[in-house]
């Protein structure tokens, strides 16, 4: 026998491992994350437990340090939107002993084991009460976090109330 057929079968094999393994290197390509400095966003350090109501609106939330690092609250100052909008309110400082002489514009107090010290540990919570009617039912209640010392966004959270 002269005509032999393994050199046909030997190409089309070689030619369906290099198919194969082509596909294989484009989906792990695909599925690896992006290696670019891009901004993945502000981290939700501070969050937003609870946004409550009582029958005179009174409008109290209640935030708690997720993180891991502890902040000084002196270098903290927070600003609040309900659905996209700002809310007019003074929160210059989540120190409470610092807080007490300030202009309470839209907030009337201040509480919580995160703002008794100099610094907000992790898993502290912070209680701040609105002025009433500043947030109702089913409002978009946003916090920004800012550090004072940088001017820039420590933390973001949502949460609906």
């Amino acid at each position: 026998m002269t005509d032999a057929s393994s050199h046909p079968i030997a190409t089309m094999l070689i030619i369906l491992l290099v198919v194969l393994l082509a596909a294989i290197v484009l989906a792990m390509v695909m599925m690896m994350p992006s290696l670019a400095w891009e901004d993945k966003g502000v981290p939700s350090i501070f969050k937003i437990l609870s946004v409550t109501h009582d029958p005179n609106l009174d409008s109290r939330v209640v935030m708690q340090h997720t993180g891991i690092t502890p902040y000084q609250n002196d270098h903290l100052m927070a600003k609040f939107y309900k659905n996209g909008e700002p809310v007019t309110c003074n929160i210059q400082t989540f120190h409470g002993t610092d807080f007490i002489p300030t202009p309470h514009i839209g907030v009337q107090t201040m509480g919580g084991e995160g703002c008794k010290g100099n610094t907000w540990l992790p898993r502290e919570k912070v209680a701040l009460d609105f002025s009433d009617r500043t947030f109702h039912p089913g409002d978009l209640v946003m916090a920004e976090i800012y550090d004072t010392t940088t001017d820039l966004i420590v933390s973001r959270h949502s949460f609906r109330a």
